[in-house]
């Protein structure tokens, strides 16, 4: 039996019996690891605080044939503030079932760790709407795997901005409206220069620049839509998390 020492995100938590519970934590080193945690559902337990929902916290958790104990963990930090609208649990819940999905086929975990810290610090201070900070997580989040658009310039004339460009979701290129031939429909967002360099912004920027931009409501929404696709396109799948999360109705 191996004892490790991770740093962590705990992202969802499952009880077990009456004081237990499990809980599926991220970290850079594993990616999504499942913790088994004894007595974490009592108030006054020692590793209460923690193996909390939202929290970022080390970890020293035993190892055996790929199943893991906790013997200790102490908060570094506690996103309470997330806890205090469905909204913002609903966003987060639709993170760690993306994440999850895809932490064991990637190896990119630190960058992955540091979005997700921020967008965790943002959603507790209610500094940023949902909606904004989901088209971030989206977009960069795929960025960060491997999975980044190819959104420079034009592919046909090398131009860098047009007055309105079409983003091709299957080939990932960004067409300048004199160069694109296709229609516009479910796979191809046609959009304002406002929109594409929201996008530039959101792939290339520096972290302590990313969450930094503004976008006008219906602006928004194209920028919405084309990163909620984008990223259930190119992992091919469905998130039932996302279905809720749209269900409440959040801009």
């Amino acid at each position: 039996m191996e004892i490790i020492t991770l740093k962590g995100v705990v992202l969802r938590e499952y009880p077990v019996g009456e004081n237990d519970k499990f809980i599926h934590v991220f970290t850079t080193e594993r990616g999504v690891i499942e913790i088994s945690v004894r007595g974490g559902r009592k108030l006054n337990g020692k590793n209460t605080g923690g193996s909390q929902l939202f929290s970022y916290s080390l970890f020293s958790v035993r190892s055996d044939k790929g199943r893991y104990f906790l013997d200790s963990c102490e908060p570094i930090h506690l996103f309470y503030g997330i806890r205090k609208e469905l909204e913002r649990i609903s966003l987060v819940s639709y993170m760690a079932e993306v994440i999850g999905y895809v932490a064991g086929q990637h190896e990119q975990k630190e960058e992955v760790m540091r979005l997700v810290l921020n967008i965790l610090h943002f959603l507790s201070k209610g500094e940023r709407k949902c909606g904004f900070l989901k088209c971030i997580f989206e977009m960069r989040f795929m960025t960060e795997i491997g999975m980044m658009p190819d959104i420079v310039c034009c592919p046909v004339c090398m131009s860098y901005i047009s007055d309105h460009m079409c983003f091709d979701l299957l080939s990932t290129k960004l067409y300048c409206s004199d160069c694109f031939r296709g229609s516009y429909d479910d796979m191809q967002i046609r959009m304002g220069k406002s929109v594409v360099y929201a996008l530039r912004h959101i792939v290339f920027a520096d972290f302590n620049r990313l969450f930094n931009f503004r976008l006008s409501d219906k602006n928004m929404k194209i920028l919405q839509r084309l990163t909620e696709s984008y990223l259930l396109i190119h992992l091919g799948r469905e998130f039932k998390t996302l279905d809720f999360y749209k269900s409440l109705g959040i801009d």
